[in-house]
């Protein structure tokens, strides 16, 4: 029976402006993922603060390691969302508190094992990167102190998509926000007052994410009462639900990071400079464009309450709102990175540093443009994981990151060497950001016409 405070939640997105909705869980969201980023970005600061090329790159490699942990964390957490904004649309809240429940668990479970394996593969992927020496020590360090900690990162990222798929996008946005804040007061105390370097911005970053899912755990469980523990047997049933969405969103997720270190691995060529430079890139890429990351999970409930309330029109609608949105914003984030490559360039100690400059330079005027066409992509994503077809988005995106990257990188750097890696990673952006979105719209258009004609015969007479 149904606790007398946990009241049915409304389907807040079955109605108003989509437009609206679309911005306003968007831009709260971005502020809590690009918070999640700026732990890293503030830690990497104060590593370059120490001067040593070594350390800057060890950060990047180890980060680069960590992001496919972060992109099943984050794949999970569209799951579980995708799921429970479905129940809440169909006003299903019993179903809705068990969806949470279960991902909860699961999602320190998986994050357990996978934080596990990353202590055995640890050295094996630092190798592919290029790391010797001081700079593989450093990253080992690192990765060994932060991994532990990798489980709550995944609780805290499932919170936040519960959060949103109830609608509440201020606490969502409270989450990263109070971690970002933790990391900005704790890591020069760390990193230089106390003078632990690495090993205090691990700390740091540890610290963080158990803060993280604490916080997240209190707003879901103390706030809204979302979360009933499941029976074992109800546990198995919505596990399987649940991963029906999560697990071809998580392998969706990991396309990115794959993309990512297989740029490094090109960069890793031409030097730890230029791998410190990819290293603040990859920073710089979350913090400028989490707008665009944040749409995928953002935009999924919305278009998950709306499919479930049988709203074919607002979805339709929902995707074409998605997509203007983020040409307006992308537009904006590339003229000032443009603009500011020059600040960028001395706030990271990295003028007059050889490739490491030119690697920040090449982000702000060439690669940060792809960002168009990624924008397509993870907008396609949300309509693909709420829509019942996942595994069209993890199609799409394993092509954008293995079929438009590596031929694209490697052909670039015969070109232009490291100038040439960035162009491949923009003209290998285009095809499959726009594919995606004519296959959403084509399976919009496909479910409302089936939807149509089941009503039609549903309302035929018996002759």
């Amino acid at each position: 029976m149904t606790k007398p405070n946990a009241s049915a939640p409304k389907a807040v997105f079955t109605s108003g402006s989509t437009m609206r909705h679309v911005v306003v869980m968007t831009m709260t969201s971005a502020v809590g993922l690009m918070a999640v980023f700026a732990v890293d970005l503030i830690t990497l600061y104060y590593i370059s603060l120490l001067n040593d090329t070594a350390q800057t790159a060890a950060v990047g490699r180890a980060s680069i390691v960590l992001g496919l942990v972060m992109g099943i964390s984050i794949g999970f957490m569209i799951g579980a969302s995708a799921m429970v904004a479905r129940a809440i649309g169909a006003g299903e809240n019993d179903k809705a508190r068990s969806y949470a429940g279960t991902s909860l668990i699961s999602a320190f479970a998986f994050g357990t094992v996978v934080a596990i394996i990353g202590f055995f593969i640890a050295d094996w992927l630092m190798g592919l990167l290029k790391a010797e020496g001081e700079a593989l020590e450093y990253a080992r360090t690192y990765l060994f102190i932060v991994l532990p900690s990798m489980p709550f990162l995944g609780v805290g990222m499932v919170t936040m998509g519960l959060l949103r798929s109830k609608g509440d996008a201020k606490r969502s946005m409270y989450l990263p926000l109070i971690g970002g804040l933790i990391t900005a007061v704790l890591d020069p105390i760390f990193i230089m007052v106390l003078g632990w370097e690495v090993v205090g911005a691990a700390m740091v970053s540890s610290i963080m994410r158990v803060t993280f899912a604490g916080l997240g755990l209190y707003f879901v469980i103390g706030t809204h009462n979302m979360v009933a523990m499941p029976t074992v047997e109800r546990f198995g049933r919505d596990l399987k639900n649940i991963l029906t969405i999560a697990l071809p969103t998580v392998v969706t997720n990991l396309a990115a990071p794959v993309g990512a270190f297989l740029i490094a691995q090109a960069v890793a060529d031409f030097g730890d400079s230029a791998m410190a430079g990819q290293s603040i890139v990859d920073r710089l890429i979350p913090i400028s464009f989490g707008v665009v990351f944040s749409l995928s999970g953002a935009v999924g409930p919305i278009i998950g309450q709306n499919f479930g309330a049988g709203k074919m029109d607002r979805v339709g609608r929902t995707l074409t709102d998605a997509l203007i949105f983020s040409v307006v914003y992308v537009t904006i984030a590339w003229t000032l990175l443009f603009v500011a490559q020059d600040m960028i360039v001395n706030f990271y100690q990295a003028n007059g540093k050889g490739e490491m400059e030119q690697v920040i330079r090449l982000f702000c005027t060439i690669m940060a443009g792809s960002f168009f066409f990624n924008s397509f992509l993870f907008v396609s994503n949300a309509a693909f994981n709420n829509l019942g077809r996942p595994l069209y988005a993890t199609i799409f995106n394993w092509l954008r990151q293995t079929a438009g990257v590596v031929p694209f990188i490697y052909f670039g750097a015969q070109w232009g060497g490291l100038e040439g890696i960035y162009w491949g990673v923009a003209v290998g952006s285009v095809m499959f950001g726009i594919l995606p979105v004519i296959f959403a719209f084509g399976l919009i258009r496909k479910i409302t016409a089936e939807r149509a004609a089941s009503a039609e015969t549903q309302t035929v007479p018996a002759t």
